[in-house]
Order: structure tokens, then C-alpha cells, then sequence
């Protein structure tokens, strides 16, 4: 099994997820709307939001029939410096010849 560290990164790292997250952000949002915006297929919205909440990384909240997501503040903070960062390193990530190997599967 995977150690706690790598099954955070795990969390982020899933496109779907991270896009959940950066959406969270910037306010609380019902399935419907996520969807909607992020055009993902409702199972994989599903999916994805059971990994979160499960993990503790978003919280859901009843209004009337809705279920209301939000993200953790702690979470929010982390989601933040990312972007951050991905926006300084972008050139570097995309010229680093050891991640194209492994997302090629090469490695």
C-alpha cells in the first residue's frame, strides 16, 4: 500500500479533482453546477467527489435537496499555492524530459 504522502498527491493529482478543487475555490457549489462548468460525466463527478469528501479535502452541506460543496480551508490554501507555483515552473515542467518519459509510460 502507499504511504499517506503519496496518496495526498494522489488526490490533487487527478485532473477531475484538482478542477474540483480550483472551482471550490472560488465558492461553494452543488454537483449540478460542478458538473455544468467542468463538463465532467455525472459517475465521474460522483467518483471523484466521494474521493474528497472521504478524504476530508471538501465538505458537503444539505440546502433543502441540495447537497452544497465547499472545500476545506486548509485545502483551499494548499490549492492556492499550487496554481502558484504551477504558474512559475510551467516552462520548467513542460521542458523536464524525465516527466514526459513517465507520463509516456517510458519509465
Amino acid at each position: 500500500m502507499k504511504n499517506s504522502t503519496s496518496l495526498f498527491f494522489d488526490a490533487f493529482a487527478n485532473k477531475n479533482r484538482f478542477d474540483i478543487l480550483t472551482e471550490l475555490r472560488k465558492k461553494e457549489l452543488c454537483a449540478g453546477e460542478l458538473q455544468k462548468t467542468l463538463g465532467i460525466e455525472q459517475t465521474h463527478l460522483s467518483h471523484d467527489l466521494s474521493c474528497l469528501l472521504n478524504c476530508k479535502i471538501i465538505n458537503v452541506r444539505r440546502d433543502g435537496r441540495k447537497r452544497i460543496y465547499s472545500i476545506n480551508h486548509e485545502i483551499k490554501e494548499i490549492v492556492s499555492m499550487i496554481m502558484t507555483h504551477v504558474k512559475t515552473y510551467e516552462a520548467y515542467l513542460k521542458k523536464c524530459g524525465v516527466l514526459g518519459e513517465e507520463d509516456n509510460g517510458r519509465i
